[in-house]
């Protein structure tokens, strides 16, 4: 198995973007996110949810910060990203829904609803679309994974990125996670939120941050933040790393505070 550091991390919070992130915030939208300021070409965002943009912009925002990545051969390259099951934008297929009538009939909605919904509407809701179009955008041929797992996509996403780059199946992984949960808290029972973190790993002892090829874990979520779902882990580790309050023992990424 070979050595492992972790180089770089980008963070979309309530609190902020980058090292703006990382003071205490009310649950809810990352504040100031423009996607085409953040690297999302405009020509996509019609075909991107709320999250694809945020997890397409945090990529953008860790390679920004690991230059060095280009040198690094395209088929060497990995990306891992933690996702939830995407369906569209809520407000593209509300109008749809109010056609078909009250009380709500599957027949009503067939005939004057279905017409009304955008063609684009089920391409926004693949959950593997930041994979795709991260690693077009930044031509990663390598090895590669996309897990639809929720609030743990983005542990997953994370733990695998280790082991391959540990393994020697790429020199450079990208992972993380992005969700955006805001105005699911019935669903959730709890104040929901947005983000992406994704963290750059390259293999070697590379800096002071040397991680082990074990289960990425948080001790003391960043549940103050609301629920974030499968960007939930990634943007607690982000959030630690950045403020240089990363420590690595064996097993895993742990987390300490002051």
């Amino acid at each position: 198995m070979r050595p492992v550091s972790l180089v770089a991390a980008s963070l979309f919070c309530p609190a902020g973007i980058g090292a703006n992130g990382l003071g205490p915030a009310a649950p809810g939208p990352v504040p100031g996110f423009a996607p085409h300021a953040h690297g999302v070409p405009r020509k996509h965002l019609k075909t991107m949810t709320r999250a694809v943009q945020l997890g397409c912009a945090a990529v953008y925002a860790a390679l920004e910060d690991w230059p060095t990545w280009r040198m690094v051969p395209a088929e060497r390259r990995g990306l891992y990203v933690g996702a939830s099951p995407q369906q569209g934008d809520a407000e593209d297929i509300e109008p749809a829904l109010q056609a078909a009538g009250t009380p709500f009939t599957l027949g009503g909605f067939a005939e004057r609803g279905v017409p009304m919904i955008p063609p684009l509407w089920l391409v926004k809701g693949l959950s593997n679309n930041i994979l795709g179009y991260s690693s077009a955008q930044f031509d990663f041929q390598g090895d590669n994974g996309n897990w639809c797992d929720g609030g743990h996509g983005g542990s997953v996403a994370l733990t695998n990125a280790v082991h391959a780059v540990a393994e020697g199946r790429v020199d450079l992984a990208v992972a993380g996670g992005a969700d955006a949960l805001v105005g699911a808290e019935a669903l959730f029972g709890a104040p929901c939120a947005e983000g992406a973190a994704f963290l750059v790993l390259v293999a070697g002892e590379v800096g002071k941050t040397r991680v082990t090829a074990g289960l990425p874990t948080v001790e003391g979520a960043e549940r103050d933040l609301g629920e974030l779902g499968a960007a939930g882990v990634p943007i607690a580790i982000a959030r630690q790393w950045l403020a240089g309050l990363l420590e690595v023992r064996a097993g895993g990424i742990h987390l300490f505070r002051d």
